[in-house]
């Protein structure tokens, strides 16, 4: 249940979002650094209201597909509004915690990870799930100066403050830790 507070947040969250990032940020310009490309299987992790969202869709075209998740049903609801208003068809929004997606093992080409500095609980299990769901040979991108453990992923390049990782080479089965 959307307390009262919850939804205060995500009308702040949506000003910064929707209103100030457009001043100063070209999405498109942003996602092309992130290594979006057409035709690629797209995870979109704490996608908030939704500004790379329609973006990144066209990117990849009808060939690809966009998976949207937040944990916010607010954030859904305004993204799939949008989608519905500018009829892009190629993205599937989910309700899920980043670190408990129940999404297949290797579903993704790119999982790209904007604004997700100060995840509830912190970002360690969130960082073990996107190993899990990123195919072999996939590439995570990451916004600012966030990084993620590098016995999971590896820094590969970065343009501006996109910076890219690849899975990080192990003999052993994908990392699993405790919590």
């Amino acid at each position: 249940m959307m307390t009262i507070a919850d939804r205060v947040s995500f009308r702040m969250m949506s000003f910064v979002h929707e209103d100030m990032y457009r001043l100063f940020r070209d999405p498109y310009k942003v996602l092309k650094a992130a290594g979006l490309k057409p035709g690629q299987e797209v995870l979109e992790v704490g996608c908030g209201p939704g500004f790379f969202t329609v973006p990144a869709a066209r990117i990849v075209g009808q060939e690809g597909r966009i998976d949207a998740i937040d944990i916010n049903p607010l954030a859904l609801e305004r993204v799939e509004q949008k989608l519905d208003k500018e009829s892009v068809s190629n993205v599937r929004t989910i309700l899920a915690d980043a670190s408990q997606t129940g999404l297949p093992d290797g579903s993704f080409d790119l999982i790209f990870v904007f604004g997700l500095g100060r995840a509830i609980g912190g970002t360690e299990r969130i960082m073990i799930e996107l190993d899990r769901l990123l195919k072999p040979g996939g590439a995570m991108s990451v916004d600012g100066r966030q990084g993620p453990p590098s016995d999971l992923f590896q820094r590969e390049k970065g343009q501006g403050r996109i910076a890219r990782f690849s899975k990080a080479w192990r003999e052993t089965e994908p990392v699993s830790r405790p919590g």
